[in-house]
């Protein structure tokens, strides 16, 4: 199988593996599944040579029939982001309940307004507090990428959401290169 695009922010900055993931879905979705679409927009104008561009091929390839195999073809993610979603999920309630980790908790206490606020929307469907976090920092991604206005209150709140997941994915790092974790 190919190298995936991703796997270098995978292994370094997850929380950046993850927006970039829940785009490229979304890209999927927005080309219809249609690989020669993704072709012309996507791959076509690289600046790489054919054999680069037919890895970037196959990778695509590889994630229209991964969404199309889980059934995600309108919404929801891959089965391995959703796993990294529930290990951060699971570190981030390590951090703050059992490590009791003073930064970490700091920073979440910063976040947890507009966490708390965006789950309360959601009422019954709402997400644990990381995932939430990503739709937040995504949601406000989408809103710049259309050139909607982001009022100052929500930029605010995204940075705050932002250093969490940034500290995150650090812990995240340092805990995949102790000895005896095996995660993907």
């Amino acid at each position: 199988m190919t190298m995936g695009l991703l796997d270098d922010k995978k292994r370094n900055n997850i929380a950046g593996y993850v927006i970039s993931m829940w785009h490229v879905e979304d890209l999927m979705r927005a080309n219809a599944f249609n690989l020669d679409k993704v072709e012309e927009l996507m791959i076509a104008p690289m600046d790489a040579d054919e054999s680069t561009k037919a890895d970037t091929r196959a990778w695509y390839s590889s994630i229209i029939q991964r969404m199309k195999l889980q059934g995600i073809e309108l919404q929801g993610h891959l089965s391995e982001v959703e796993e990294v979603l529930n290990e951060l999920e699971f570190l981030h309630n390590s951090l703050v309940n059992v490590i009791r980790d003073e930064p970490y908790v700091a920073l979440f206490a910063e976040a947890r307004p507009a966490i708390t606020a965006l789950q309360s929307q959601a009422d019954d469907q709402a997400d644990g507090p990381i995932t939430t976090g990503f739709t937040a920092i995504y949601g406000v991604l989408l809103l710049r990428a259309q050139g909607k206005p982001v009022s100052p209150a929500t930029t605010e709140a995204e940075g705050h959401i932002r250093r969490l997941l940034e500290a995150l994915s650090v812990h995240y790092t340092q805990m995949r290169k102790l000895p005896g974790v095996s995660m993907n």
